[in-house]
């Protein structure tokens, strides 16, 4: 990577988080700074991922729009772009919904189809 393309990207980011921070309702610009500190740290650390736990309130704020966002913002960061992957984890046992199905698998679900929506794989 040269110099050029790594300062080109750290100002188109710039650029785009400024914008975001006009256009985004605060609650959903603040998950997506918590975010991008998860990001930070995946990158200090050089690890392959990152774990972030997300409220309910925050896998509501996960929109496909927000996921096209998030994803347009990890292209500007590392030599090849950053790649996104939104999943949850299980569930407490007992908290499924009726029917049988448990609340993390409809969380799962929910959160693939917004991954595939924003173009993401899931």
């Amino acid at each position: 990577m040269n110099d050029r393309n790594f300062l080109e990207r750290t100002k188109q980011f710039a650029l785009c988080l400024a914008e975001l921070q006009t256009t985004l309702d605060p609650e959903s610009y603040a998950l997506l700074l918590r975010i991008l500190k998860g990001f930070n740290e995946a990158i200090v650390h050089r690890e392959s991922g990152v774990d972030i736990p997300f409220s309910p309130r925050e896998k509501e704020l996960l929109t496909p729009e927000f996921g096209r966002v998030l994803t347009r913002l990890a292209g500007f960061l590392g030599p090849h772009g950053m790649r996104v992957v939104m999943g949850t984890h299980g569930s407490p046992a007992g908290s499924g919904p009726p029917g049988g199905a448990a609340a993390g698998d409809d969380d799962r679900r929910e959160v693939d189809a917004i991954a595939r929506a924003s173009g993401m794989r899931p």
